[in-house]
């Protein structure tokens, strides 16, 4: 009888209380009023120790975000900003992106995990080199870190 309740009790400390954390964020999920932190960091890179420093707060603010499915389509409202569509699939299927735009190459490198019942967390970090000249490179990574909390 006691391993039985150990092993109740091992699987609710496991399943996080029935809480959905960990899971993939859907559209239905959503729908809604979001109260999100959103903080940037930046980071340099050391020519002469070839590393990056350590990632620094350089921005902090609160965003309040709104979700609606119209005619089977997500949209996006985010303070002042226009309403845009939202592909969740998109976003899925493409957590890493490469690419080069006139003398800068990046990588982007993003997460979107629902927390829990009533939180999700986007994450995204973006390492750009930007070649001067041959001889001037300049390599920089920043990182965005959003976490949401359903409105009340």
């Amino acid at each position: 009888m006691k391993r039985i309740a150990l092993l109740g009790l091992v699987c609710f400390a496991l399943s996080g209380c029935g809480d959905d954390g960990g899971g993939k964020v859907t559209n239905e999920f959503l729908v809604g009023k979001w109260d999100c932190v959103q903080k940037e960091y930046k980071s340099s890179y050391d020519s002469k120790f070839e590393e990056y420093s350590d990632y620094v707060e350089s921005r902090s603010e609160q965003i309040i975000q709104s979700f609606k499915v119209v005619n089977g389509v997500l949209l996006l409202k985010t303070g002042d900003e226009e309403v845009e569509p939202v592909d969740l699939d998109e976003v899925y299927n493409n957590l890493k992106m490469e690419g080069k735009d006139y003398d800068q190459e990046y990588v982007i490198n993003r997460n979107l995990v629902k927390n829990s019942s009533n939180k999700f967390t986007y994450e995204m970090e973006m390492f750009s080199t930007h070649q001067g000249d041959k001889i001037d490179v300049t390599k920089s990574k920043t990182k965005l870190l959003r976490v949401c909390t359903k409105a009340k």
